[in-house]
């Protein structure tokens, strides 16, 4: 179990890394605004002190991807209305590929998915269960999709759960701050789940296991 001792944070023994869709498509979208470039500063540095971890953490990275003709969803419902304005999200584009600006080796684990959570479509449970695994570390966009639909799962089954505020952002982007305060700030407490910085989540990460 992750916990704080002396006011340290510790994420604990068998925690893991989750960072949600930091994919080309939805990272150029953002770019531009003074939002996505400190999201962007922030995830670069995150990522970097993870793969600098030794032993390295169970680090996994999602992407929304569809089969071409996209079978995985039914045209004109509200999930797909919600996507089409952003591209086709073709499995093995260059659109759905993790964003360039963050490096990965061959101990990450890349998993598509079919819808915002992150379990939908792939065999993330599986991974988590047969890793022993009961604290996940959440980074990603966006916070009131993606983010929120997966922590909603992951508590439903009995994860211990940490958000890094600094690593999530809402589209548009200039509704980011006003989705933080009713999220992370109002929501999440309520659930006994854990938000904190940056800079925290750098110094539970260096103290765990």
């Amino acid at each position: 179990m992750a916990n704080e001792t002396n006011n340290t944070p510790n994420f604990g023994q068998r925690h893991a890394i989750l960072n949600l869709d930091w994919m080309t498509i939805l990272l150029s979208a953002v770019e531009s605004t003074p939002e996505g470039q400190d999201l962007i500063k922030n995830l670069t540095r995150w990522n970097e002190a993870i793969h600098q971890k030794s032993p390295r953490t169970l680090t996994v990275f999602t992407t929304l991807a569809f089969s071409p003709g996209k079978p995985e969803i039914e045209r004109e419902k509200p999930f797909a209305k919600l996507i089409a304005p952003f591209g086709d999200f073709k499995a093995g584009s260059p659109e759905t590929q993790i964003d360039s600006r963050f490096a990965l080796d061959g101990q990450d684990v890349l998993l598509n998915k079919t819808r915002w959570c992150a379990t939908t479509g792939n065999s993330l449970e599986q991974i988590l269960k047969a890793q022993n695994i009961d604290t996940v570390v959440i980074s990603g966009l966006f916070l009131s999709g993606v983010v929120m639909s997966t922590i909603y799962r992951l508590f439903d089954l009995d994860y211990n759960i940490y958000i890094i505020e600094d690593n999530v952002l809402e589209l548009p982007t200039n509704e980011t701050a006003n989705s933080k305060r009713f999220f992370l700030q109002g929501l999440l407490p309520k659930m006994n789940l854990h938000v904190i910085s940056l800079q925290d989540a750098l110094k539970a990460l260096k103290n765990s296991q």
